[in-house]
């Protein structure tokens, strides 16, 4: 059911010199995902576990725990391609997290950019579509290392961020992601947020082209429409976004979608996948990545992933796993890379 989640190479444009940098063979570590440095540059697609098994292998082979962060620290507008040119011509901020929002498919299917006002803070939130069993934590640092780089690109050299949550825990020091983004980072939070001073929300850019913005967004919503996905995997990325808000269910996506229950029902059948099952299954995918790559106490994970109570989650973890989240947190511990200790959050 995670197939079919595929990101543009460009993602990883500058891990080449990255690695270069740290001593490294670009071409070997490049060949581990069947790339050349060339195709950094190209419309090309990959698999999104794909990507992550790379930068969890480039990480590992050159003891750079935080690889992700620094890579991101890379990033520019350019990795974005078309949905990059549209953010360059936007009047305001708030104008470009839209179009992150609506066009985030085009350059990553894998995931999901929201934001909203928390009083005086805007939280720019990283939902992901799927959890996969790969270590994914440094592609999650780098796609919330790269938003920091971009936010400072399209605001301006004063942008500052006033925290920054993950989900999972650290893979470094704290220091270091201190020194990283330049205020508290915090790990095993509900959700991957950059929390930035919300004033920034509607200040003046100066954008190159304003008039081409809608056009462009025009063609990118139009080209998404053509080689759009398939609804089976529209509809997990609509479950992952809503397992918080209790909204997770077969009504409300098919609300979000224009569409009825039952032809909602009729297209996933036709996709071999009934709605109650794949709602299961994904917050199965989703509690045992956690409960592997976070501290996040289980009575939060539980009410993230939408069960009413500790209990449900517990009871339907056991019938799907066989034991206990507790007993398979346990179980499933061991051959990480570091786990700092104690770093649950509230």
């Amino acid at each position: 059911m995670t197939q079919g989640f595929r990101i543009r190479v460009s993602a990883l444009v500058g891990i080449d010199r990255l690695i270069e940098a740290m001593g490294g063979n670009a071409e070997q570590q490049l060949a581990l995902a069947r790339l050349t440095p060339a195709q950094l540059h190209s419309e090309q697609t990959m698999d999104i576990e794909q990507l992550a098994r790379l930068l969890e292998c480039c990480a590992s082979d050159l003891c750079c725990p935080e690889f992700g962060l620094k890579l991101g620290a890379l990033q520019d507008l350019t990795m974005l391609g078309e949905l990059g040119m549209v953010l360059r011509r936007c009047d305001t901020p708030e104008q470009a997290l839209k179009a992150v929002r609506s066009l985030m498919a085009f350059h990553n299917q894998s995931e999901y950019w929201d934001h909203r006002l928390q009083g005086q803070l805007l939280a720019i939130q990283r939902f992901d579509n799927f959890h996969g069993e790969t270590d994914s934590r440094h592609y999650k640092e780098l796609a919330i290392s790269a938003c920091f780089r971009l936010c400072r690109d399209l605001i301006g050299p004063d942008f500052r961020a006033a925290r920054v949550d993950f989900a999972h825990a650290p893979l470094s020091s704290r220091h270091c992601y201190r020194d990283h983004f330049g205020c508290e980072v915090m790990f095993n939070q509900p959700q991957d947020t950059l929390w930035i001073p919300g004033a920034f929300l509607r200040r003046q850019l100066h954008p190159s082209q304003p008039e081409d913005s809608q056009r462009l967004s025009r063609q990118i919503s139009e080209r998404l429409k053509v080689s759009g996905q398939g609804r089976v995997a529209q509809v997990s990325g609509l479950i992952q976004q809503t397992l918080g808000s209790g909204q997770a269910n077969i009504d409300h996506i098919a609300r979000l979608l224009g569409l009825n229950r039952r032809t909602l029902q009729r297209q996933l059948k036709t996709e071999g996948v009934e709605f109650r099952a794949l709602l299961s299954e994904l917050r199965m995918q989703s509690a045992c990545w956690h409960l592997r790559f976070s501290n996040m106490e289980v009575t939060l994970l539980a009410e993230i992933l939408g069960y009413h109570d500790l209990s449900a989650f517990s009871r339907a973890f056991k019938r799907r796993m066989g034991v206990s989240p507790h007993l398979w947190r346990s179980a499933h511990r061991e051959g990480l890379t570091r786990l700092t200790r104690g770093t649950s959050q509230s």
